[in-house]
This record gives structure tokens, sequence and C-alpha cells, in this order.
């Protein structure tokens, strides 16, 4: 059995769409879109702590993208900052540049699954 989270929580969106009115469509898409705009910049300033060594702005910044990437129905995306925020909290960096690297390619995956289903009517 594989316990790798998915990608995407399709049902999770679904229930956002629930949320709101007439118009959360547009809402909906608006949100998601900032959301996505806004990881780049956090892999950048994980990448940037983890080179100074500095693990409590790593640890930070995976703990925020990890809430966010809850709210925004990303398990895998959120899978991998949980591992990073526990490897940052206890100083261990050996592992952290892997588990950067996994952020990554978890955001890589989902930002077209998720622009695809906001897409859809």
């Amino acid at each position: 059995m594989d316990d790798t989270p998915s990608v995407l929580d399709v049902e999770q969106i679904s229930r956002l769409r629930e949320l709101g009115q007439e118009d959360a469509g547009a809402m909906l898409r608006g949100m998601f879109q900032r959301y996505l705009d806004s990881i780049p910049p956090q892999l950048l300033r994980m990448r940037e702590a983890l080179a100074a060594g500095n693990t409590v702005a790593l640890a930070s910044e995976a703990h925020g993208l990890a809430g966010s990437s809850a709210v925004y129905a990303l398990p895998r995306l959120r899978h991998c900052c949980l591992a990073l925020e526990a490897h940052a909290r206890d100083r261990r960096l050996d592992e952290a540049g892997a588990l950067v690297d996994a952020i990554e390619r978890a955001f890589e995956e989902a930002r077209p699954l998720v622009l695809a289903e906001l897409a859809a009517p």
C-alpha cells in the first residue's frame, strides 16, 4: 500500500466551491492563483535559509506553506513541508535539501492539476 498523500484533494476543492455563492468560482480561482504565485518566492526563501544554515527561518517557511497547503487542498505538498519543518526544528539539515526539492516537485505536480480543476465548471 502506498502511503504517499495525493497531489490534490478534489473533494476539498468541491467543498470550498460549495461554501461560496454563485460567483464562488471566480473568487476561488483568484484565491488559488494568488496562493500558487506565492509559492516560488517561498521556495526561494527556503533555499536561502538552507544555504545560510538558518533552521529557524527554514522551519518557519515550511510551517507556513504546510498550513496554506492544507487549506488549499494539496496534501502531498503539505506532507513534504511538514517533513522539512520537523527536520529544521530538530536542526537536521542533512536531508533538508532533498526535502526542499520534494516540496518543489510536489508544487510542480499540483500546479497544473489545480489550474485544470479550477477551470472546470
